[in-house]
């Protein structure tokens, strides 16, 4: 009962900085949708997953951009993973039509369960560019919790993202994700509904998403 409370504890803390919106702090929503397969490599060690992303601006009146994404993962075993991954994205120019956009990063994740309850470190190292001379390397930590609902395939999850620059000279936080929301598994299939608060900390700008998944594992 006492991690249980820890973690709800913890869940509702992540929910506490949408209340801080205070005074010129810009707002803006959207819908962001994700559509994934996570076939088999070789069995136990090898994970892939390949996915589409769409997200939305403005108020949900506005496509931000459309994002395709490939990821691999070695597993070492069931507390420790590391792998690489691929973006390409397609993000809405203010004048119209659409312009590309790379991305690259190995990661690792790290995990832990106990009975229920789940914790997760994913840390990626991410290049994001136009161009192969213009890199922009950007670290990303994220920590989510997991709970599952006995007798029920729902499992409840929260977690937070901070952004920081990799920069030798000024090596500051760019943005952080907050998202709380519940996962549905069936079967193979899972979807996650979820809240996801992006705060750009410098530019007093903040991001209201919702946030719908789709994976399917064979």
């Amino acid at each position: 009962m006492r991690n249980r409370g820890i973690i709800l504890l913890f869940f509702a803390s992540l929910c506490l900085p949408g209340l801080h919106a205070g005074d010129g702090i810009r707002q803006d929503a959207g819908l962001w949708t994700n559509v994934s397969i996570a076939p088999k490599l070789l069995a136990g060690r090898w994970k892939t997953l390949y996915s589409l992303e769409y997200r939305s601006k403005e108020h949900f009146r506005e496509t931000s951009l459309w994002c395709g994404m490939w990821n691999v993962d070695y597993v070492f075993n069931p507390c420790i993973q590391v792998g690489i991954g691929y973006e390409f994205f397609l993000n809405r120019e203010p004048g119209g039509g659409y312009g590309p956009e790379h991305r690259y990063y190995p990661e690792a994740i790290f995990s832990y369960g106990a009975g229920a309850f789940s914790v997760n470190l994913r840390s990626r190292v991410m290049n994001t560019f136009t161009q192969w001379n213009d890199p922009h390397w950007v670290g990303r930590n994220r920590l989510k919790a997991a709970c599952s609902i006995h007798g029920t395939p729902l499992k409840p999850f929260a977690g937070v993202e901070p952004f920081h620059e990799i920069d030798p000279v000024a090596q500051r936080f760019q943005k952080i994700r907050y998202t709380a929301g519940c996962s549905y598994v069936a079967g193979r299939q899972k979807w996650d509904i979820y809240y996801l608060r992006e705060d750009y900390l410098s530019q007093r700008f903040v991001r209201n998403i919702l946030a719908i998944d789709y994976n399917y594992a064979f």
